[in-house]
This record gives structure tokens, sequence and C-alpha cells, in this order.
């Protein structure tokens, strides 16, 4: 039978070869092997990469030889003559084979072996034999290639580039080490391979973020890449084509249609179809969708035959098509059976559903197009996936139901209405708790349903309605309400009534009330657990976490808190909005124990993500941490913007409680910098009244009143408003006393503190920076004193200065906070606006007037004669002057007042 010589000889590529190094080098594993397989679906470059190598060796001088297999190598006999051919074409090698070749049809295969086999080992040199297309020879033909290949000597090294060697048997010589393979994932072609190629072939210039979506689209395969090579060439926007290249498009179609599926039993191609949809193949799931037994068998077959199928596990358990395969499916089952894609969309989804995999059901009816099944599978699996921290979830299969869809589905609105309200979209909250509310009125008037799942109904939304008061900040409406839900839920529904356990110890902390903290944690922990719900722990842990640290607690609070960052990474990854719930407060902790980076890269991390679910405790901690930061390095331009972009946060939730925080914060920088005219503007804004009347601490006192009443008090210092300052602050000094509100009471024991100083009385001063530092020492508060300033530091030097040997834990800790003081990393605070500057701050006119009248040898009386003041107050302005030129005593200070030009 005469043979076509094109047989033996490695065809041409139309493009020309892509050297590829990482692939071309790997043909000296063909001389360290006796078999290397090149085993991959169509289209993926194996006779591309067997032709390089067989370039390779015979440039080198090697003897290589090639055939091309087809099916006309249909029995023993006619594949050992075409390889006796192939042999025959060599120089040196078959010449002594041509007769056998060409009379191969008279002989019998076993003689031909023989033949084929003596005459390749009386050849000393290493021989290289690659075989293409192996997958094109039947059952007794590639039995025989095998034999060759086991019998072939030593010194011949075989490569076959095949779809699938299922009739060869390799298991031998891969326990032996003999056998080296390639698959599909080697060959497909990386992000650099492909640009390469698309240059090379003249193709319009991509971005490099193009050329990895076609990568990612084609999976690297590289005939995909040459149609939609071809394609851009007739595209006007290569940009946009790459966007829409898809295996619906008709190059792509026709390939697959032409080389793989029209050559399959129709078994085959009817379980291809009927499995089209599904993006992971498992037997029972293929077989659900085909009705047909024996989905495992298929799926390996598939595999072996090289159809386009990847295996996802090593149990080979589980398979995808190729995403174009996969593409070009589907578009051939909907051309062939029309309605047949949602169909078995539906089916898939019912299957999934079963198989409680939620997810994956919810997908599948939305691609059905199916809204009832849609909402059923919502409705039915809204409470679970909310639990488990998966709200997200419902809102994106939600997004696509029509207004008349999502009216009956109450508790998908409700779950959409918490992931609003967590947002602080309160607004839209609000709009879905009003749906919420007719479908229930249409459920009692209709007297329909389930009386007991409407008053469930009911109860989840109060239950969203406290959340929505929550984000408001409302605390006496949110403990109310609480109280209420925690009487109606129990035991009976553990998750919710664990998330009312965290919004109550919120709401109480809002009021200074800690008694009974203790109890609450410890009955919502139980709940927690007892729910199974292991993300309910987080908001949990991060609001008990809050009111330790208010309390004082600081180290039960680390605790609770880095166990809910921890539980948060778990869930939602690292610097996720889910984990700012724990983070930020942990910053807040972590700066006031003067730990600066730690503080540092818990905002840096979660500030940015922290719209995404916190409320204004977070944001609060978060916000003011990064302000403060910002000033204790120095940088008081940064810590201004920190503030600013605050606000702008606290206006568009219309937060009252942030809006306040930032408006103290400002006030209290702008007073340290010397800038008391603008702290006065920005005070303005909180609408405080010229006098303290009603700024005490009621039997209802919130935490916006207090920061209310340290903001009149901050600047009341200013304008030497003492005595009504010192009361207001006394006042709130024994409600927080009395209320275990540590945190705050440490604050208004040194603001007190200054202003006893200011008036002269340097005994009460330092008897109430004690007591300052006794609250602190157990909650390891650092940075309260230090970002006071100098006029602190004074007060606890001289309030500490007989206890330097004592080994009691609060004077241990009075030295840990003036060593602080002294070797503080940050530096001293800079003004923010051009103006009368010392070395380290703006000076304030009133400080301006008192170092003149210094510089002309006044003593501090003399000074507070003239100008009004007490002794003490001349005594606290002259503290702030020393920070600001960076000198300690008064005479230095006039001499370097005198060189910035500051004084005459």
């Amino acid at each position: 039978m005469p043979t076509l010589c094109t047989k033996f000889v490695p065809p041409l590529e139309p493009l020309g070869m892509l050297d590829r190094a990482r692939l071309r080098t790997l043909a000296s594993e063909v001389a360290r092997h006796r078999l290397t397989v090149i085993q991959a679906p169509a289209g993926y470059g194996k006779t591309t990469l067997m032709a390089q190598w067989h370039d390779k060796l015979a440039s080198g001088g090697a003897t290589v030889g090639w055939l091309t297999l087809t099916a006309r190598e249909n029995s023993a006999s006619t594949l050992i003559g075409s390889i006796a051919a192939m042999l025959s074409r060599i120089p040196g090698l078959g010449d002594e084979l041509c007769p056998f070749a060409a009379h191969q049809s008279f002989l019998n295969a076993d003689a031909l072996m023989v033949q084929v086999i003596e005459r390749l080992s009386a050849h000393a040199e290493p021989v290289f034999l690659f075989f293409d297309d192996v997958h094109a020879l039947d059952a007794e033909a590639a039995v025989a290639l095998g034999d060759f290949v086991a019998h072939a000597p030593g010194q011949v090294h075989v490569a076959f580039g095949a779809r699938d060697t299922r009739h060869i048997e390799l298991a031998a010589m891969r326990a032996y080490g003999q056998l080296y393979e390639i698959g599909y994932a080697q060959l497909s072609f990386t992000i650099a391979e492909a640009s390469a190629l698309l240059l090379g072939a003249g193709a319009p210039g991509l971005t490099d973020t193009e050329v990895a979506a076609l990568v990612g689209k084609t999976e690297g395969w590289v005939t995909g890449l040459k149609l939609a090579l071809l394609g851009m060439a007739k595209s006007p926007d290569p940009s946009a084509f790459v966007v829409a290249f898809s295996g619906r498009r008709r190059a792509i179609a026709d390939y697959f249609e032409e080389d793989v599926f029209a050559g399959q039993r129709p078994d085959v191609q009817r379980f291809l179809l009927e499995t089209a949809v599904l993006e992971r193949l498992t037997p029972r799931l293929c077989e659900a969708m085909t009705g047909a037994a024996g989905a495992g068998t298929m799926l390996r077959a598939l595999e072996e035959h090289g159809l386009f199928i990847v295996q996802m596990d090593d149990e080979g358990a589980s398979f995808r098509y190729h995403s174009l395969f996969a593409e070009f499916l589907r578009r051939k089952l909907a051309e062939t059976e029309p309605g047949a894609v949602a169909r078995f969309h539906r089916r898939a989804a019912a299957w999934f559903a079963g198989e409680g995999q939620v997810v994956e059901a919810l997908e599948h009816a939305l691609q059905a197009r199916d809204d009832a099944m849609l909402v059923d599978l919502l409705e039915r699996n809204a409470d679970e996936l909310t639990f488990k921290g998966k709200i997200g979830i419902i809102a994106q299969f939600a997004a696509g139901l029509t207004a008349e869809a999502l009216a009956r589905a109450p508790r998908t609105v409700l779950a959409i209405a918490w992931l609003k309200t967590r947002s602080r979209n309160t607004a839209e909250a609000e709009r879905l708790l009003a749906i919420a509310r007719d479908h229930v009125a249409e459920l009692r008037a209709g007297d329909a349903g389930d009386p007991d799942a409407i008053a469930a109904l009911e109860h989840t939304i109060r239950h969203r309605a406290m959340v929505l008061a929550a984000a408001r900040d409302e605390p006496a409406r949110v403990e109310e309400e609480c109280n209420s839900l925690i009487q109606i839920f129990g035991t009976q529904r553990p998750y919710l009534t664990c998330t009312v356990y965290g919004q109550l110890a919120a709401a109480r902390r809002e009021q200074f009330r800690f008694d009974g903290l203790e109890k609450l944690y410890a009955q919502a922990r139980m709940l927690a657990d007892e729910s199974g719900y292991r993300f309910a722990k987080i908001a949990l842990q991060a609001s008990v976490g809050l009111s330790l640290l208010a309390a004082g607690r600081t180290e039960a609070a680390a605790t609770a808190l880095e166990q809910g960052l921890a539980e948060s990474a778990r869930w939602a990854g690292p610097k996720s909005g889910l984990g700012a719930l724990v983070a930020l407060p942990l910053a807040d902790l972590r700066y006031e124990a003067n730990d600066l980076d730690a503080a540092r890269r818990l905002v840096d991390d979660h500030l940015p993500v922290s719209r995404e679910i916190c409320f204004v405790d977070q944001l609060q901690a978060g916000h003011v941490v990064r302000a403060r930061l910002h000033a204790s390095a120095g940088d008081m331009a940064g810590a201004r913007r920190a503030l600013d972009e605050a606000m702008e946060v606290a206006h568009e939730g219309d937060l009252e409680r942030l809006r306040l925080a930032v408006i103290h914060e400002q006030v209290r920088l702008l007073l340290r910098n010397g800038q008391p005219e603008a702290a006065l503007q920005h005070a303005a804004a909180a609408k405080l009244p010229d006098k303290p009347d009603g700024l005490g601490p009621a039997g209802n006192a919130t935490s916006r009143d207090d920061l209310r009443a340290a903001i009149w008090v901050r600047i009341a210092m200013s304008r030497d408003q003492m005595a009504e300052a010192l009361a207001l602050a006394k006042q709130w000094r024994a409600f927080c006393a009395s209320r275990g509100a540590r945190r705050a009471g440490i604050r208004w024991n040194i603001l007190a503190a200054q202003i006893l100083m200011i008036n002269g009385d340097p005994r009460a001063a330092q008897r109430l920076m004690r007591e300052a530092i006794a609250l602190a020492s157990n909650a390891n508060v650092v940075r309260s004193f230090l970002d006071e300033g100098t006029a602190v530091l004074t007060i606890l030097t001289e309030a500490y200065g007989d206890a330097l040997e004592s080994q009691h834990p609060t004077d241990l800790f009075a030295r840990h906070v003036l060593d602080a003081f002294r070797s503080r990393r940050t530096a001293p605070v800079v003004a923010v606006v051009p103006g009368d500057e010392g070395l380290y701050g703006r000076l304030s006119g009133k400080e301006l007037e008192i170092l003149t009248l210094v510089g002309c040898g006044m003593r501090n009386r003399e000074i507070g004669n003239r100008l009004g003041l007490s002794e003490g107050s001349v005594k606290w302005y002259m503290q702030q002057v020393y920070d600001k030129v960076g000198i300690r005593r008064r005479s230095q200070a006039v001499e370097r007042a005198r060189q910035f030009g500051l004084i005459a």
C-alpha cells in the first residue's frame, strides 16, 4: 500500500512556531526516558511541541524519525509497516527495511516487529522517534504500538502526541520511572507567551490586562488564541472583541463542532448537552441531569478521550468542562432544543437544593430566569444564610427580582434590610421594613397563613427595627426593644437573641451603664454556642469588647476583640469590613497602650472598609485614632485631613456622636497648638450654650452628653472660665465614678487636674492626677496622659516626685507614663497654619503676651495681676510655651522666642 510521504515529516505551522523556552528545554527529558507522552485535547499544541523537539534534536545531529498516525493504521501489521517505512527514510538506519516496508501487507505483524527491533538494536547511537495523533489508532494497532515501545532497545526514545492513550498500557513504565508525561496544563500558554504569539502574528496592540483576559477565557488553549487572533483582524475594536470573546462565537463553535463534537457517539453527545449548564461535574449530579446511571464511567471516558474536560480533584470525583467548550455546548443545546437550557438549570437547582447546596441552587434558579423558584429558594434559606454571615449572597440573588416578586419574599426583604442597616443605608432599610410590614398586614387581613409563622415574621421585623435604631444611635429605644425581644425570643431563636444581647450591651454602654455586663456576656456566649453559628460571636465580641474597654477592663476587652478578629478572618479573610467591627476598637485599645505600630496597622487595614458594616462606635474609634496617630507623629496636616474625612462620614450617616467626637478632637488639637480662635469656631458647630447649664450628667446621660461637656470645658479653659469649667468637670468625674465608666473617668480627672493647676491649687491637681493614674493603671491607659502635653507632665512629675523608689503597682504605672513622656517617639505638635510659630507649634496671643512680660523680668504673680489671671493660669500658659519652643527654663524660653523674632 503506498504511503504519503508527508506522514514522515512534522507539519508546518502556518503562523510560525513560537519558541517557548520552558517547553523546548524539556527535549532533554525525551533523552532520559523510554517514553514521553504529551496528552491534551485538540488544539493544545502537542504537534507543534513535538515538531520543535524533533527539529532541535535533528539540528544537533541526532537520529530522529517522525510518523503521523491515522485511521489507516488499523491493524498491528499496518502499524509496524508504517514504523518500518519511517525508519527506512532515516539514512544509515533503515536501508535494509525498505523491502519490508514495501511489502508489509504480505508479512505478519510479528515478523515485521522482529525486523524493526533487530535493525534498531544494530544502531549504536540514540534514536528519537516521534508518533503524532496516537489517538487515531484502533485498539489492535494501539496495543501493537505499546509492544513496540516495550521491546525497543534501550537507546531508542519514543514520544507520543495524543488526545487519549486509553488503549496503551502505561502503568508499568510510570511505576519504573521510564515515562515522562506532559498534560494540557503545561501546554497552556502563559500571559507572556500569549503576548509573544499575538505580537509575532501582527495582532493589534492589546494591553496586558486584555491579554490576561484573553488567556483567562481560552485557559491558555493555543487554538483558541489563534482563532481569537483571526477574529481580531476583522474587528474594528480589538478591545471590545476581547470582552465579547466566548465559545459561542462562530469560529470557536465550528471548530468544536467539526473537530470534537461531531465525532462522538450519540449517547456521548446527549450527555455533553444535558450536562452543559453545570460548572462542576460529579457522577451523582450528572445522573440527576441525564436520568441515567453510569455517569462516573462516562466522565472518566470523556477525560480519557481528551474531550475538553478537566479533572478537579485527585480522586477523579469532580470535573469541569473547558470554559469555551462549555459555552459551545450551551449554545448547541439552545439551538437544538429551545427552552432546554432553562429546563436543565431548574433540574440542577432542584438537585443542589436537595443536597443543601443553597448558593449553587440559587445560581441555577437565577440562570433559569425562574422568579418563582428563586423566591422559594430564598425564602426557605434566608435565615440560614443570614445566620452564616451570607446576607450579601441573599442581596446578590434578590437584585434581579421584580418589585412584585420581592413583595412576596418577606424573609428575603428582612435579610436585605439588615444588610442595608449595617452599611448605614438607613433610608433603604426603612423602605424594606415597610414592604415586610405590608406583607404581614396582608396576611393578617386575609386570615391566611400559619399564625405562628406570621408572629415570627412580626418579631423579626421588630428585631430589624431595633438594629436600625442602633444604627441611628438611639440607645434608649434600643435598650427598650432589646429587653422586649429577649423575652420574645428566649432560647427559641438563639442566634437572634445573641445579637440582641450584643445590641443591649452597646445601648447600655452608650448610657454609661456597665452593671451586669459579665452576666450579659456569659448569656450571649452561651446562646451563640447553642445556635451553632460561630458568625454570631463576631459582632457580640465587638460590642462586648467595646463595653469592657469603656469600663477599663482592658485585658478582657483585648481578649474578646482579638478572638473576634481571628474569627472574622476565618469568615471573610483579612482586612474585611467584618473584621473592622473588632479591629477598630482594638486599634483604640492599642493606641491607648502606646503601641502605635499595632494601632496604625489595624487602622490602615480596616478603616478603609469600615463603611461596609460598622456602626458609630467603630467609626468613632477608627477615625479618632487615625487623627491621633498623625498628630503623634507631628503631622498636624494629616490629622486635620483625617478629621475632615471623619466629619464627612458623620454628615453622610447623620451620626451625631461621631460629629461631636470629631469636634472634640479638633478643639483639643487646636488648643494644644495655640489656636483658641480656630478652636472656638469649631466648637460653635456643637451649638453649646455660653454657660454650662444643662451640660451636667443627668440620670439618662449618654456619651454624646459627655462629648458636649468635654468640648465646653476645653473652650472654657482657653477663655479663663476656670470656676465653671472645674465645676462641670467635677460633676462628670463623679458621675463616671458612680457608673464605673473608667475610661471617661480618666479623661475627666486629667481635665480637672489641669484646671486646678491653672487655678493655683497644685496639691488638689496632684490628688486628681493620682486618681487618674490609679484608674489608668489597671486599664493600661497611657496616651490619654501623653496627648494632653506638658501641663500633665508637670503635674505628674510633682505628684510622683517622692515615689521614685515605691514598688506599688500604681506608682510603677506612674513611672511608666513618665518614661513614655520622656522617651516617646512622637514629635511635638506642629502648627497647622502659618502665624507666630515656635519651634514645635504656634504661640497664641495670650502666650506671646505672657512671654513678653516674662522677658521684661516680671514674676508670675505680677503678670497675673497685669492680665487679670491667677498665678496658676500664668504657670499653665508657660507650660504650653515651654512645650512649643522646646525649652524648660524661663530665661532660655525668652531667648529662644527672641531668636525666632516672636518677641522684642
